[in-house]
Order: C-alpha cells, then sequence, then structure tokens
C-alpha cells in the first residue's frame, strides 16, 4: 500500500488565515459588506473614541452606528445614534442595520430592544423598527444574521440567569422583520461566550464566537450545527483568531497588549475572505484589525473542523 493511502504523510493542521493589517482605534465592532462592488464596513462607534478618555461609558448615548466606504475612508452615513452592537446584514441590494437601543434612561450597554433600520442606497434610511424585545428581564447584546435555504436566523447574545453570561440564542424569518424564537436553540449555556458572528454554508450554520482561556486570554472560536441545537466545535487549538500576546493594537497605549481577539466578522472581497476583528485588552484599549484567507467563506468555515 502506498503510504498516502495510509494516511502517514497527512500535514498538520495549521491556520490559513492571515493577519494583514492594523487600524488603531478608529471603531469598535465592524460587518463589511459589498455594495454595488464596492467594499463598506457598518462601524460601531463608541463616542468615547472622540475624546482623551479611555472611559467607554463617556457620552453613551451619542453611540452611533456608522457606514464607512473603505476605499475612500469617508464616512456615508449615520443610520443610527443613540444606539450600540449595530450589525449589517445585506439582501437583494438592501443594507438592514440592527441594533440595541438605549432609549431616554438605559445604562450603558443596556439594552432591551433591538432596532432595525434599512436602505438601498445607503444614504436614505428608513424610520427605526423594534424587531426584537427581551425576555425574562433579560438584556440584550450583540446580534448576527445568515440567510438560509428557506429563512433567515439571527443569533442574538443575553445574559439570562439561567446561564452562565453570555448565551447565544436563535430566532427565525422570512422577511427580516418578524422574528420567532426557535426552541431549545442555544448556545454557551455551559460557558462563557461572546462577540458572535453567524454564517450558513454548504447546510451548516456556523457561529463564531469568542471564549475565554485559563490563561487570561480570549480567542474567537468557532462552532457548527445543522439544526441549532445540537453544536460541534472546532477541534482543540484551532481558534479562528489566536492571541497574539506581543501585538500592540493601539499606538497611544504601546504599553498594551492583544488579550483579546474578538468580533471577528467577514465578506468575499477580489477572490478573498476577508475579516475584520477587535484587538485588545478587554479593558478599554483595542483596534482594528483585518485578516485575509486566500478563498471563499465556506472553505474557511470549513477548514476549522478539516
Amino acid at each position: 500500500m502506498r503510504q498516502e493511502e495510509t494516511g502517514k504523510c497527512r500535514q498538520p493542521w495549521s491556520n490559513r488565515l492571515r493577519r494583514t493589517a492594523s487600524f488603531g482605534p478608529v471603531s469598535h465592532e465592524v460587518t463589511p459588506v459589498v455594495f454595488n462592488d464596492r467594499l463598506y464596513r457598518v462601524e460601531n462607534h463608541p463616542r468615547f473614541l472622540d475624546f482623551p478618555t479611555d472611559d467607554p461609558t463617556y457620552r453613551f448615548h451619542e453611540d452611533e452606528i456608522r457606514i464607512r466606504d473603505v476605499e475612500t475612508d469617508a464616512i456615508v452615513s449615520v443610520p443610527l445614534r443613540n444606539h450600540y452592537f449595530g450589525e449589517g446584514f445585506l439582501h437583494q441590494g438592501r443594507l438592514y442595520v440592527y441594533a440595541g437601543d438605549y432609549g431616554t434612561d438605559l445604562p450603558w450597554r443596556q439594552h432591551k430592544k433591538i432596532n432595525m433600520v434599512c436602505s438601498d442606497d445607503l444614504v436614505h434610511w428608513s424610520d427605526p423598527l423594534t424587531v426584537l424585545e427581551s425576555e425574562r428581564d433579560e438584556l440584550l447584546f450583540n446580534v448576527a444574521i445568515c440567510r438560509a435555504p428557506d429563512r433567515f436566523v439571527m443569533l442574538y447574545e443575553t445574559d439570562d440567569s439561567r446561564w452562565p453570561p453570555f448565551t447565544f440564542k436563535y430566532c427565525e424569518s422570512e422577511d427580516l422583520i418578524h422574528w420567532r424564537r426557535i426552541p431549545n436553540a442555544f448556545y454557551g449555556t455551559d460557558k462563557y461566550v461572546g462577540g458572535p458572528a453567524l454564517y450558513y454554508a454548504d447546510g451548516w450554520y456556523y457561529t463564531l464566537y469568542l471564549q475565554a482561556r485559563s490563561n487570561g486570554h480570549y480567542e474567537n472560536c468557532i462552532t457548527r450545527s445543522r439544526d441549532l441545537v445540537r453544536w460541534e466545535d472546532a477541534p482543540e487549538g484551532r481558534a479562528v483568531l489566536p492571541v497574539d500576546p506581543t501585538h500592540a493594537p493601539d499606538p497611544g497605549h504601546p504599553e498594551v497588549r492583544e488579550l483579546s481577539a474578538s468580533d471577528a466578522e467577514l465578506c468575499f472581497w477580489r477572490g478573498k475572505t476577508i475579516l475584520y476583528f477587535h484587538s485588545g485588552n478587554q479593558q478599554g484599549v483595542a483596534g482594528l484589525e483585518m485578516a485575509e484567507f486566500d478563498g471563499p467563506p465556506n472553505e474557511l468555515l470549513a477548514h476549522y473542523f478539516e
């Protein structure tokens, strides 16, 4: 029998995703989208970044969701203010933006409802529409949306007191407006998870998430499911974004090193999968980073389960 048939010559697994750029603290969580053959970012912009402070609660009711043209670096529009944890989802030439609403009296990052706006040109936006409200006194944090063959699926992050913070729950919709919670569709009921993204490819629902390690690092990891109920985690040692403890994400704080690689989101652009993520120390010092994979998103997602 030839050696290649025995599997003895199989090469060790290595991560084919490569870091390619570091932008500093220009924004926090972002969603990359390709609209009319141009690359844009839906950016969460906490207001404190515009002032000489590291306090993320500073003037938080002025936090906003921005649309940035990546090539020109211009802010095209600001679809939502007094919102955070914004997420973009593009469908049939229309961009939908979902985000947590602070309202008039909620404390920092304590959202009770998710609002949605949409646009066909990234400039003119619909009025905000509430599409999801919390239950059991839970708070709502990040959301993520994907399209499956017969429905749309939303992941939303909560602090449901039945489980350790945080927990991912899943709901479904036919129109991106009316959402139904999916029974028993949860992830993270037995551990800390956060900063999610959600994609559908080749019959799998893939969830990217932040996992806390025993050494104090927070790595971006991946799990997948056929039905949103039973989950298969990638094998140990296959983090999507391992922490680089030598990296300083914010030039304004050269003494601070990366302890967390979080909030990864991706899209296909010019023959590659590009992925933006948040590098920081989980204490307010952070920067925006980019990584690339030479291939389409479905290959990248499956790569961690090879």
